[in-house]
């Protein structure tokens, strides 16, 4: 069984030869078992015009992502940046059309929370799409998640390629996947080697982890650390960031619509006078829907604001001065 081993900083290996491949060396003695096969079998997939979707498993903080990227930039050392690690299918697209033939891309997770189901739908939309423009654009598309179990059925069936199983930080085993040409829905599973890599970089920072790093993002960007993976987990967070604000969006309108009209009716009472119109008498709708919105994060419909106005008049007649004036819709 053949090991991939990529080489540490200064390490001095009297058993193992170095052997450079892109900006990277590994350890290599094919006698003991050391050679970068499966890096070398993506590079000659490429060459040949193959698809390789890749799907990398395991338990949430065993670095699947980081492998992920490590082996990307093996491929492709002077190509690969930040910007081949995708979030949506949007971002997918937009790789697929710029980036240039053989660049292989990361479709990530954002988070363990938020939009999961909406995340596979858009992933498999991915996988899709990778299978129709090989021949043309050869992309090997690498995916961490969980368990393999948790995409569709099909896609895992059928347009899977290698599939890494991860055991540990930077070790996994690499299997090649076979769909049954006479079964339907079988797939064999054949182990070809195991990959051990150490955090890449590591020569310039040894921290385990960006996280809780005072120069993963300060105010003065010149002090910003600019590692591959610093910048990785910068645009990770700033992805989180966008859907949590989405989320709360959409929970917000959800509960809204809950509400009675009576509920918000008593909400909006609070701050009658920051709508009430002295001048004419009467409620100005188009700021008090606003005003609903931003004090209380609730959307008011067309109708129901002006539903709503004229509950307040007819039931509060004594705030207004004089016999309140109907608003016209």
């Amino acid at each position: 069984m053949l090991n991939e081993l990529p080489l540490k900083y200064n390490e001095k290996v009297t058993s193992l030869k170095s052997m450079k491949m892109g900006h990277h060396e590994y350890l290599v003695n094919t006698v003991m078992g050391y050679y970068p096969y499966f890096t070398v079998t993506i590079r000659n997939r490429v060459r040949q015009k193959k698809a390789s979707n890749i799907v990398v498993t395991g338990e949430g903080g065993i670095s699947k992502s980081y492998t992920c990227l490590d082996i990307c930039r093996v491929i492709s050392p002077n190509h690969f940046d930040v910007n081949c690690v995708v979030f949506s299918y949007i971002e997918f697209m937009r790789f697929i059309t710029i980036s240039k033939m053989g660049v292989p891309v990361t479709f990530d997770e954002p988070s363990y929370a938020v939009g999961k189901s909406d995340w596979y739908n858009q992933v498999n939309k991915a996988l899709t799409k990778t299978i129709e423009s090989f021949r043309f654009k050869v992309h090997p598309l690498f995916i961490p998640v969980i368990n393999k179990s948790l995409l569709n059925k099909d896609i895992r069936t059928y347009l899977l390629q290698y599939q890494i199983t991860m055991s540990n930080r930077g070790k996994g085993s690499v299997y090649r996947l076979y769909p049954s040409q006479v079964k339907d829905g079988k797939v064999y599973n054949y182990q070809i080697c195991k990959i051990n890599y150490d955090l890449f970089d590591n020569n310039i920072c040894d921290e385990p982890s960006c996280l809780g790093c005072k120069k993963l993002d300060p105010r003065d960007k010149d002090k910003r650390c600019m590692l591959f993976r610093a910048q990785y987990e910068r645009k990770k967070a700033k992805t989180q960031e966008e859907r949590y604000e989405t989320a709360l969006v959409d929970a917000e309108k959800k509960e809204s619509r809950n509400l009675s009209d009576e509920e918000i009716e008593v909400k909006l009472l609070t701050i009658f006078d920051k709508y009430y119109d002295k001048e004419k008498n009467r409620i100005d709708v188009e700021i008090m829907s606003t005003l609903c919105r931003r004090e209380f994060k609730i959307h008011l419909g067309h109708n129901k604001k002006y539903r709503i106005a004229k509950m307040i008049k007819y039931d509060y007649p004594t705030m207004f001065d004089e016999p309140y004036a109907e608003d016209e819709e």
